[in-house]
């Protein structure tokens, strides 16, 4: 049966159907051309086949609840063949940063984070999802 996890992703409406053949349904209508998706019981979050439709250049981006076997994490795809995934709160859409005994982060965490908004970034804009301003 494997290791099951509540998975949230927005794609291109026309990419819907790569999501679906994995076991994702539409959820609500995010911008004219994309569309939210959830699959509640995702065997290792999907992580394999998200990163091969990354690497086929699809656009997406979402988060999953941690299993039994990983953390929760956010996760970004703009399009370069790049799956972008880091560790992530579980009440907020926050990355994580892991932080040794003596104060220092892990080596590339600040890295990933950096990279992951970055795709982040250019998949909301690609997908027509503006963020709304603080404030």
């Amino acid at each position: 049966m494997g290791d099951r996890a509540y998975v949230r992703i927005t794609c291109r409406r026309e990419d819907a159907e790569h999501f679906q053949q994995l076991g994702f349904i539409e959820d609500d209508s995010e911008s004219d051309i994309a569309v939210s998706m959830v699959d509640d019981e995702a065997n290792y979050a999907h992580y394999s086949a998200l990163t091969a439709l990354a690497k086929a250049g699809m656009v997406f981006f979402g988060w999953h609840d941690a299993g039994g076997e990983y953390d929760g994490s956010m996760f970004a795809s703009d399009g370069t063949g790049e799956y972008h995934e880091v560790l992530s709160t579980p009440n907020e859409p926050l990355v994580l940063a892991r932080v040794k005994p003596d104060g220092s982060t892990a080596e590339g965490d600040l890295d990933r984070a950096r990279r992951y908004y970055a795709a982040l970034t250019v998949a909301r804009a690609t997908l027509g999802i503006v963020e709304a301003e603080p404030g």
